[in-house]
């Protein structure tokens, strides 16, 4: 069996503005643009990014009474409304000498609520994080394994083990979600996920045509490993492996692969996902892919970066399971 998905996050109001001719000297431009969320669901993060000219500085004025100063800045929406985003160019004498609005909305995501996601890893740890909740306020989201607050990766210990994520509402209530974990022997294969690394790149390099299955066309450059991306994927083997699921979300915590990604430590422009269960190859899996058209979008897809994940535990319906993230920052 296999699967693929597709997720992909929204980047929106690229602008280029006009400036005087003193600051657009040697063709330099003053570039604004956003990416965020597209379901542009409260909390919503955005990423804010300029290009400027040598010497001058941004101001961010975000609309909802906070500003920052930088190239690069990342301001989070707590609650759902329209928002006005000023970005001013600041020369070096300290004068603006331009500015651009960005209209942004922000949707709201329902009643505030606790949420959690749990990326098992085959040795048996596991990371847990507050992603997926909704609180329309500043705050961290407490994540819990067996009743003590945790940072980073933790060991399962045998039994029943049992995590939970804990916040306040923007009314001051607590909330939470609580979840019981399993722990089963499984095994992993650095070779097997180097080989269908492999083999992927070797396809995109022949120019593998989903539409004739068979090499051919334009070669696109390889798909770089990434060990952000390897979490993501291990956690979607492994709990496929442990919960019994063959899906692209979650039947533990209802999780996404963009989720998954978010959780592991990366904020991407696009994610996609394959998945298979039984293969017993690395050839044999990515054979099957590269022959069924969605899996095959995705290996031939605009990213630039891979995740990848083989986990077997013996006992289950499917043994092996397969998991490639794909991403693109």
């Amino acid at each position: 069996m296999f699967t693929a998905l597709t997720r992909r996050t929204l980047t929106a109001a690229l602008l280029a503005v006009t400036l005087p001719a003193a600051a657009a000297q040697g063709g330099e431009v003053f570039r604004v643009g956003y990416s965020a969320s597209g379901d542009r669901l409260a909390p919503l993060t955005v990423t804010l990014r300029a290009t400027t000219p040598a010497g001058h500085r941004v101001q961010w004025t975000f609309g909802d009474g906070q500003n920052a100063t930088g190239e690069q800045i990342s301001h989070t929406y707590y609650r759902p409304g329209t928002y006005q985003i000023e970005v001013s160019l600041i020369d070096p004498q300290g004068r603006v000498i331009s500015r651009a609005d960005i209209p942004l909305q922000v949707l709201g995501s329902g009643g505030e609520r606790a949420d959690l996601t749990v990326l098992h890893a085959a040795d048996g740890t596991v990371r847990l994080s507050g992603l997926g909740s909704v609180v329309y306020r500043p705050g961290p989201v407490r994540v819990l394994l067996n009743g003590r607050e945790i940072n980073g990766p933790q060991r399962l210990g045998t039994g029943t083990n049992t995590a939970a994520a804990v916040a306040i509402t923007s009314a001051g209530q607590n909330v939470q979600r609580q979840l019981t974990l399993t722990h089963a022997p499984m095994t992993v294969s650095a070779a097997f996920d180097s080989e269908v690394l492999r083999l992927t790149n070797q396809a995109r390099a022949q120019g593998w045509n989903c539409d004739t299955k068979r090499p051919g066309g334009p070669g696109l450059p390889p798909l770089k490993g990434h060990l952000t991306l390897d979490v993501a994927a291990e956690a979607q083997s492994a709990g496929m492996a442990l919960y019994g699921y063959f899906d692209h979300t979650s039947t533990l915590d209802g999780s996404s692969p963009m989720r998954r990604v978010q959780a592991a430590g990366m904020t991407p422009t696009s994610v996609a996902e394959n998945i298979a269960a039984g293969q017993q190859t690395p050839k044999e899996v990515v054979d099957a892919w590269l022959r069924s058209p969605g899996h095959c979008r995705n290996i031939m897809g605009d990213f630039t970066l891979i995740g990848l994940s083989y986990v077997q535990r013996p006992g289950t319906k499917f043994k092996n399971y397969w998991t490639q993230v794909f991403a693109r920052l």
